[in-house]
């Protein structure tokens, strides 16, 4: 079988708690210790599955007094438990054994051939083994030995032994259920990602989610009003289910914002807060340490195809990277936080050739957590002083090649705020759409044409703007420098206005309005025929 890596955390944490055993235990309590892990303690795939006595083992630490001893097994590699042995007596009944006496020629240790000679050698005389138990689970298992002329193991040996091993047990079972933690927060990651739409705006679009990493990194594509599209990326920070909730709820808020069409600096604002948030510990945190500070990396950037302008915002260790005509590279944002700690929150606006590459990452980091000091005869456990070091995780990336919209798909008409320009708007519009062969949505665009313009003088005194977008749908849009939102009302049966807006959108498949920095533009749409 592979070797098993104790450099990845959680196996980190789980090996690193099995020698602050080994070294506590030795040479306090006996010469030799060696200590297994479980399986399901160390893998995602055993941790969803569960614990059972039946489960591999892998030697997670050695201990000797003597310099130059050597182990059965190499650290992290796999470990049998022969049956007929009190190794494997223990495992399976959970309960802590002594062997005051080993013989040479004990029976049992025939039955386990790559150990026997290893005691023999080393003169092992007497043998303590615990196993490492929580929640009626078995983790691990450690074996004390005794060599020469140390004195056998007695009971009060073997309840000192338990005493320490229980209270691993314990951090093992944090690593444990954080390890869980960690494999459901990446069903739900998974689960959550999607499938970019196909959006005009957008010829082509790839993205990469670190799968070796902790949960919490995201990416997303939102199609907007007006042929644009919404680009994002994030990391939030934490581990397991509360790195995959954090990510939930950005990716969420984020998208329910948008479809507001605020901008990228109001969205980030609005759906992040406080760049900084005190968080609950996941379960596997808690044997190193309270709450952690939770940090959002997101970058959010509004591609227009018509204007050919990119509207973009992040904060933490987030980038844009254009990649235009010719190859030429431009980049926005920082790429990584900074010293300390603190997150930057900035935007920016500029042009994009369609055909460019608009390259978003965004990376997280997280703390080391410190391993619990190992005592024996100490009735609790501590952390060690001083803040944990945090690591950067790898990046969330998403690449778009964008796409800009013929200008012979796009009609626009500026108009003076006065009534009798609606006839004439009316009119624009109509040959317009006979010119795109669309007659039929002609009698449909002139009540919202009409609708659309008339609010427009009537509740603002500047200039008026009617563009027309064909797409894979009819769009109407009708801008003016008035901030006030329209709202449909009921109208009396009496009224002889104020069914304007009800109208449109019973004649429309989507409305919506959008602020801009001199106003606010009212849009309209109406589906193609496909064919």
């Amino acid at each position: 079988m592979p070797t098993v890596q104790a450099d990845a955390s959680p196996a980190q944490d789980a090996f690193r708690i099995a020698r602050k055993l080994a070294d506590a235990a030795v040479p306090a309590m006996a010469d030799i210790v060696a200590v297994e892990i479980s399986d399901a303690a160390l893998e995602e795939h055993s941790a969803m599955s569960g614990v059972g006595a039946g489960g591999g083992f892998r030697r997670a630490a050695f201990r000797a007094v003597r310099d130059g001893s050597r182990g059965a097994y190499r650290i992290g590699e796999a470990s049998r438990i022969p049956c007929g042995t009190p190794y494997r007596r223990s495992v399976i009944d959970q309960r802590p054994r002594v062997i005051a006496h080993v013989a040479p020629r004990t029976r049992w240790l025939a039955r386990d051939p790559v150990r026997a000679p290893l005691l023999r050698e080393s003169g092992v005389h007497s043998l303590l083994v615990v196993p490492l138990t929580a929640q009626h689970a078995v983790l691990g298992m450690a074996a004390f030995y005794r060599c020469g002329g140390s004195p056998p193991f007695g009971q009060a040996d073997l309840r000192a032994a338990a005493d320490l091993s229980q209270r691993v047990a314990r951090m093992l079972d944090g690593v444990h259920r954080d390890l869980r933690g960690q494999a459901i927060g990446r069903m739900l990651q998974d689960a959550l990602l999607p499938q970019p739409p196909e959006v005009t705006a957008i010829e082509e679009v790839q993205s990469h989610v670190p799968s070796d990493s902790v949960p919490g990194g995201w990416f997303d594509v939102i199609p907007l009003a007006g042929t644009r599209v919404g680009l994002a990326v994030g990391f939030a920070d934490g581990r397991g289910i509360t790195a995959a909730v954090a990510m939930s709820q950005q990716k969420s808020q984020i998208r329910a914002l948008a479809a507001l069409d605020f901008e990228p600096a109001e969205i980030l604002t609005h759906a992040l807060g406080p760049t900084h948030r005190e968080t609950a510990p996941s379960a596997g945190q808690q044997h190193a340490g309270a709450g952690h500070r939770a940090k959002s990396h997101c970058l959010y950037a509004v591609y227009d195809p018509v204007t050919h302008r990119c509207a973009a915002a992040w904060t933490g260790a987030a980038a844009l990277t254009l990649v235009g005509p010719g190859d030429r590279v431009r980049s926005v944002g920082p790429t990584a936080p900074a010293p300390d700690g603190s997150l930057s929150h900035d935007s920016a606006e500029f042009d994009v050739a369609p055909g460019s590459l608009l390259v978003l990452s965004s990376a997280g980091t997280h703390p080391h957590r410190r391993t619990p000091d190992i005592r024996v005869g100490s009735g609790r456990t501590g952390t060690g002083a001083g803040r944990p070091a945090r690591e950067v995780r790898p990046s969330v990336l998403l690449a778009a090649r964008t796409r800009g919209l013929a200008p012979t798909d796009v009609a626009t008409w500026d108009l003076p705020n006065d009534p009798a320009v609606v006839a004439d708007a009316r009119s624009r519009a109509t040959t317009q759409l006979t010119a795109w062969g669309l007659p039929d949505l002609s009698f449909t665009n002139s009540l919202v044409v009409s609708e659309l313009v008339t609010n427009a003088i009537r509740y603002s005194d500047g200039p008026i703007r009617l563009r027309l977008i064909r797409d894979r749908a009819l769009i109407c849009e009708v801008s003016d420098t008035s901030s006030r939102a329209p709202h449909a009302c009921r109208a009396a049966p009496s009224d002889q206005g104020g069914r304007g807006l009800s109208i449109v959108a019973e004649l429309t498949q989507a409305q919506g309005m959008r602020y801009t920095p001199t106003g606010k533009i009212v849009w309209a749409e109406q589906t193609l025929d496909p064919g």
